[in-house]
């Protein structure tokens, strides 16, 4: 009985984690936004962000989100994107932003 509780805690941990900044965003404040069909958590750390996609649609690469990932950086930044800086994949992905266009 006791390891079943251990367990369920474990599992309810790692659950909890899945929409958790990763390590170098760690203690950011995200912008929650929904773009198109998408939902974001939205962190900005300097000139670089963060974006956790966190609603389930069936998205299969992370060129499949990017335009949509793009709007929500603008949205949340008021920066762009800097093109080919993009890392990650359709679920948590990174970029870099230009704030002086």
């Amino acid at each position: 009985m006791k390891l079943r509780l251990v367990a369920c805690a474990f599992v309810s941990v790692l659950v909890a984690a899945c929409n958790t900044a990763s390590p170098a965003f760690m203690g950011i404040a995200a912008q929650t936004v929904t773009v198109e069909r998408s939902t974001f958590d939205v962190r900005r750390k300097g000139e670089s962000v963060e974006l956790l996609r966190t609603n389930r649609e069936a998205v299969f690469s992370l060129a499949g989100i990017v335009p949509r990932a793009t709007k929500a950086v603008i949205q949340v930044t008021g920066c762009a994107p800097i093109a080919g800086t993009w890392t990650g994949d359709h679920a948590m992905m990174r970029v870099q932003i230009d704030c002086d266009t």
